[in-house]
């Protein structure tokens, strides 16, 4: 009897020191995040050197950053959740957030977490990041839409300030507009593209000026027969009928000195600085979209997500707080910082009054303004968004080119789109 107590109190003390051993392991244990981004290694190297910063002030955390190209961002997002290995933290487009709600791939913010996207963000910019009225990240990158010129271009036509009204666009078009002797247009008094964000989001753009949204506020349907969605599409093709712009002559001729006026966002300022190197400022102007109504531009936004299955998902929101809180008064955050550094924009109100103190030239500072005016809204997270821009697109140029009136153009958008948006849950 007394061997077998002493074989017992033996094997306890050995469970005990096992325990204890063990404890302190698992608490120790490393923690590791994937963030995904579509940045490249010079965009995103002020957000790795954060990473860094974070890591050394986290003992046992590593961050691992996944660069994942724009165009396939969803469908690697969504291949690597069926596979079984997504990441943790996502930086998201947000028209792609429907379709990973649908699937419930992502985490909705703790409270803690929403309390501080409401009380530091733009109201316009937290409705980027939510769904159903739900939100479902942290805001990141913001871009918005506004008219670009050649200062050049329009003193060359006899004109002194860029146009207010459609009246006043097509007037100042015409005048820039030349053509070699075969008719073909050379100079283009205003220029489109063959992109998503040089026809559907332009058009949205014109829209929001307008007044009307083009969706209506379930978003469950769309306000493409409306007289204004019809009038603008009307005015866009009479340019086309009446030879001011073509298909031959498209946004990105705007860098070549070849386009006086086009739509664009923010995120272009880069490139444009580089075509036109110590001459950009003297020479690209921005004002805002031209337009007979009240005033007002779209919103494209980003916003941080974290995946739903993710085994940190704790730790994960610490960090994009972390990276989105100022370390020191009156300056950047982590992501302010990476955006401030490619032109681009935030709805973070704590970096977009640093970003004001910082932004001297009036290119950045135009499009600062108009994503504080009044008018500015998000773009709508429709469902199957990506499909839906790219038809409303097709019937857009079907008009330009004189094939369907623009009723009927926007009539068929309107029919399809609405078929689409009744298979949302």
């Amino acid at each position: 009897m007394a061997w077998l107590l002493r074989r017992a109190k033996g094997l306890a003390l050995f469970v005990a020191a096992a325990a204890s051993a063990a404890g302190p392991a698992r608490t120790q244990m490393p923690i590791t995040i994937k963030v995904a981004t579509h940045y490249n290694a010079k965009q995103s190297a002020p957000l790795l050197a954060c990473f860094s910063q974070y890591e050394a002030s986290h003992p046992g955390v590593r961050i691992v950053h996944q660069q994942v190209s724009y165009r396939d961002f969803l469908q690697t997002t969504l291949i690597s959740r069926l596979g079984g290995s997504p990441v943790d933290i996502y930086n998201l487009y947000s028209i792609w957030a429907p379709q990973l709600i649908g699937m419930r791939a992502l985490d909705l913010p703790p409270p803690d977490i929403e309390r501080f996207v409401r009380s530091s963000y733009k109201q316009s910019t937290v409705a980027a990041a939510s769904i159903g009225g739900r939100l479902y990240g942290i805001p990141s990158a913001v871009s918005v839409y506004q008219l670009a010129f050649n200062r050049r271009l329009l003193t060359a036509a006899g004109v002194a300030e860029p146009p207010r009204t459609w009246s006043e666009l097509e007037r100042t078009a015409a005048a820039i507009t030349r053509k070699n002797r075969g008719g073909n247009i050379v100079v283009g008094g205003y220029a489109y593209g063959q992109s998503v964000a040089n026809v559907t989001h332009v058009f949205y753009a014109q829209m929001y000026a307008a007044g009307v949204a083009p969706y209506t506020p379930d978003l469950r349907g769309t306000n493409l027969r409306s007289p204004v969605a019809v009038g603008i599409l009307q005015r866009q093709a009479e340019l086309f009928r009446k030879g001011i712009t073509s298909n031959s002559i498209q946004t990105r001729d705007f860098t070549g000195g070849a386009v006086g006026m086009t739509v664009i966002a923010n995120w272009q300022k880069d490139m444009l600085r580089a075509a036109f190197g110590p001459r950009f400022e003297e020479t690209v102007g921005i004002a805002p979209i031209p337009t007979d109504g009240p005033g007002g531009t779209m919103i494209y936004s980003f916003f941080w997500g974290v995946d739903a299955a993710s085994r940190v998902k704790r730790q994960a929101w610490e960090l994009l707080r972390w990276l989105n809180t100022a370390r020191t008064p009156g300056g950047l955050s982590c992501t302010g910082a990476m955006l401030a550094g490619m032109g681009d924009l935030t709805g973070n109100t704590q970096d977009l009054s640093a970003m004001a103190d910082r932004i001297a030239d009036p290119f950045s500072r135009h499009f600062l303004a108009a994503l504080n005016a009044p008018g500015a809204a998000s773009q709508a997270n429709v469902w199957h968004a990506d499909e839906v821009d790219r038809l409303l697109k097709y019937y857009i140029e079907m008009a330009w080119a004189g094939r369907m009136s623009s009723a009927a153009a926007l009539a068929e958008a309107d029919s399809e789109i609405q078929a689409i948006l009744k298979e949302q849950p």
